[in-house]
């Protein structure tokens, strides 16, 4: 398999930034559980009350002391907090309600969306509660409970959604990322969507061991990869899907990849700068593998991919 990956380092997972500013030094590069070769194209439930807003960042000097208390002769809690690790911070936040795995609300009322993951939902407008949404709202719910309902958050490049969210990265006091916690566990999967890509390779990486053990959401039917031709025609939400590029076509505002005659992938031409050079028309007869929302269009089903980290060339055609 090939994943179309990112060359900047401005995005790794083990970016060296001073120890004023961090709460630990990353943790050698976690490996991947699947052999994957890069093709770099040239070029990112209530809570406990607390008095006043939420505070501006405090020094990092003094939380990296308590840290190196708190984690000293514990490898286990060390391990947790050294992956993905914040490279700043921009406010601590007190969480009031949780209302799934990736969404909470501060005191305050602000709402805040984690970047770089997807949990499933839980039930709400008369829509079912999806499978383990529970399991990780309770997941996150406990973590917060441990740690006094506060986080820190990383915001995003673009900082809010259109629902009006704020996007961020949530660490806890110790340092641990959320995410990785989640991805860890197999209760969400990556997401990366444009500009706020940090730290996609370091999640990737979590989440690919996670689908290789089958834990939580990887022993599911709806997180395996389908075939192209296999999917329903009413087949909604997220999926994984495979199938061979059957037509290459291009309009005023995407490139379109038909699978198979069965799904369309569409990625939008404000969208190519993430994919460096790489030559799209080099995918002809050749099966690849797409992730994302699928939505109806038409007679076929229609997929968005708006990064490279959403398709992986899982065959290449023989050179004559």
């Amino acid at each position: 398999m090939a994943r179309i990956w990112l060359s900047k380092s401005a995005h790794s997972a083990t970016r060296s930034i001073p120890a004023s500013r961090r709460w630990s030094t990353p943790a050698a590069a976690l490996t991947s559980s699947a052999s994957v070769t890069g093709i770099n194209p040239a070029g990112t439930h209530s809570s406990i009350a607390s008095k006043g807003a939420a505070k501006s960042v405090a020094p990092f000097a003094f939380w990296l002391l308590l840290l190196t208390v708190a984690l000293s002769g514990n490898p286990n809690r060390q391990a947790l907090a050294a992956a993905c690790p914040a490279d700043h911070t921009s406010e601590q936040v007190h969480v009031a309600y949780v209302y799934d795995g990736d969404t909470v609300k501060l005191k305050g009322g602000r709402r805040v969306r984690f970047i770089g993951i997807n949990t499933p939902e839980v039930g709400h407008n008369d829509k079912p509660v999806q499978p383990l949404a529970q399991a990780a709202r309770t997941s996150l719910v406990r973590l917060l409970d441990e740690n006094n309902h506060k986080l820190w958050l990383q915001h995003g490049k673009q900082q809010h959604d259109h629902y009006g969210r704020l996007l961020a990265h949530a660490f806890l006091e110790n340092g641990e990322n959320i995410a990785t916690r989640l991805l860890r566990q197999g209760l969400a999967t990556t997401s990366v969507i444009p500009p706020n890509i940090w730290g996609e390779h370091c999640y990737q990486q979590l989440e690919n061991s996670a689908r290789a053990a089958r834990l939580g959401l990887w022993a599911l039917d709806d997180y395996q990869s389908h075939d192209a031709r296999s999917l329903p025609p009413d087949t909604r939400g997220f999926r994984i899907v495979k199938g061979r590029v059957t037509a290459i076509r291009r309009s005023r505002h995407n490139i379109w990849l038909d699978l198979d005659d069965s799904l369309t992938v569409q990625i939008p031409l404000k969208n190519l700068a993430n994919f460096g050079t790489f030559d799209f028309d080099t995918l002809t007869n050749q099966v690849i593998e797409v992730r994302g929302w699928i939505r109806p269009d038409r007679n076929k089903s229609r997929l968005k991919v708006q990064h490279p980290a959403a398709l992986v060339i899982i065959t290449t055609p023989s050179k004559p």
